[in-house]
């Protein structure tokens, strides 16, 4: 059998029909699952439905300092643009801009990034199936017996499921969706870009996050946004908009839409199975970046799937041990985050105006954040802004508050 992962192949004599760990899905959170369950000494198979890694692309491709460094990838080896800032506007047009001395986030090629990580999963040991699509598991036992859409079965002790947005097999295992699910839609267009290492973000736009735009080059850029519905709606909408419509120099080449899941489940495992990534809401709801908080998961979930397999304890109760560790890295940062959205969205367009000036007229904050600022980890730049809030900043220091708490 031959496995390919773009100019990578191997060839096995024949394939395993049972393994430790059976993960599905080889995105980020999958890919790194199926690493450090197979650096822990575990027999693992990583299954993909399409035919390559990395597509379709659902992700704006904005990766954070921290999320770089959970990739365990060189950033010169998949990173393109470094951005060191953001341009934020408001409904009514009032805008701010801070930009650091340094870069905070970089734009990467998605494809070349998950591809890179599965890469890096097969040399830990993991085997890559392409076109395997998982149609559903059955419990035989202590093993989970995987059917897949060929007629193939794989038996496996653990399956770990990092799907992505719709889960149906976490779903059949008993583990509850997102709190919420939002419409993503993005386009990569030829752009007249402002300043290249600022990403522009627009508030407003789209109820329940924001819109966006990522430069990609001097003269091109990412441009789309998250929102409670209607996402390829909205981004048309928002493409006719003049602060956009004035500064396209020709037609979208490339479409990506997606769903977003914020908040995750009360619980993600069940016997012989957990959840990790989009498939287990492990979203930003601050950004809706998935990556950082997907890859810090992925590597507890491979971990303590391992030990539970090598234990031969596969049990929910077990698995729980996952819960537990991967809450206590990024529970109060995920419940924050969803406060913070939460606040944002109840603000009228009005309100967020007169944020923007506030934020605007505070050379303090703007220092703070560029200083602090960490699309990862959020909520400490919020702590910091309080500090610095002067009398009149009642109504920035009641949603940092609220969000805070």
């Amino acid at each position: 059998m031959e496995l390919i992962v773009g100019d990578y192949e191997i060839n096995k004599s024949g394939p395993m029909d049972q393994y430790d760990i059976a993960v599905i899905g080889a995105g980020p959170a999958g890919s790194m699952a199926a690493k450090y369950a197979a650096k822990a000494g575990s027999c693992v198979i990583l299954l993909e439905e399409h035919s390559c890694i990395g597509w379709p692309v659902e992700c704006a491709g904005l990766l954070g300092e921290k999320a770089m460094q959970e990739s365990e990838l060189s950033a010169t080896s998949i990173a393109g643009r470094g951005m060191r800032g953001a341009a934020v506007f408001s409904p009514g047009g009032f805008h701010l801009k801070f930009k650091a001395d340094e870069c905070k986030a970089w734009v990467v090629d998605r494809r070349l990034f998950d591809r890179s990580l599965a890469l890096d999963a097969l040399k830990c040991g993991a085997e890559l199936r392409l076109r395997s699509s998982v149609r559903r598991i059955e419990t035989d036992g202590e093993h989970r017996i995987l059917k897949l859409a060929d007629g193939e079965v794989i038996q496996a002790k653990i399956a770990i499921s990092a799907e992505g947005v719709r889960a149906r097999l976490a779903r059949s295992a008993g583990i509850l969706p997102s709190r919420r699910i939002l419409s993503g839609a993005q386009v990569e267009a030829p752009f007249a870009v402002d300043d290249a290492q600022l990403v522009e973000v627009h508030l407003g736009e789209a109820p329940g996050l924001f819109a966006w735009v990522i430069p990609t080059g001097e003269d091109e850029a990412r441009i789309g946004l998250c929102a409670r519905d209607r996402g390829c709606e909205r981004l048309r909408a928002f493409l006719k908009k003049d602060v956009i419509r004035k500064r396209l120099l020709g037609s979208p080449i490339a479409l990506n839409v997606g769903g977003l899941p914020l908040g995750p489940p009360e619980k993600t495992v069940a016997d012989g199975f957990l959840a990790v990534g989009d498939a287990a809401g492990q979203v930003k709801p601050t950004s809706g970046g998935g990556v950082y908080p997907g890859l810090v998961a992925a590597k507890i979930a491979g971990r303590v799937a391992s030990q539970a397999a090598s234990d031969g304890d596969c049990s929910a109760k077990r698995l729980r041990e996952y819960d537990r560790l991967w809450r206590a890295a990024l529970g109060r940062e995920l419940a924050v985050g969803m406060k913070a959205n939460l606040a944002l969205e109840k603000m009228s367009a009005a309100e967020i105006d007169e944020l923007v000036c506030y934020l605007a007229s505070k050379p303090a904050l703007l220092r703070t954040i560029e200083e602090h600022g960490d699309i990862d980890r959020p909520s400490r730049l919020m702590a910091r802004m309080l500090l610095r809030l002067d009398w009149d900043g009642v109504r920035l220091a009641r949603l940092l508050w609220h969000a805070l708490l």
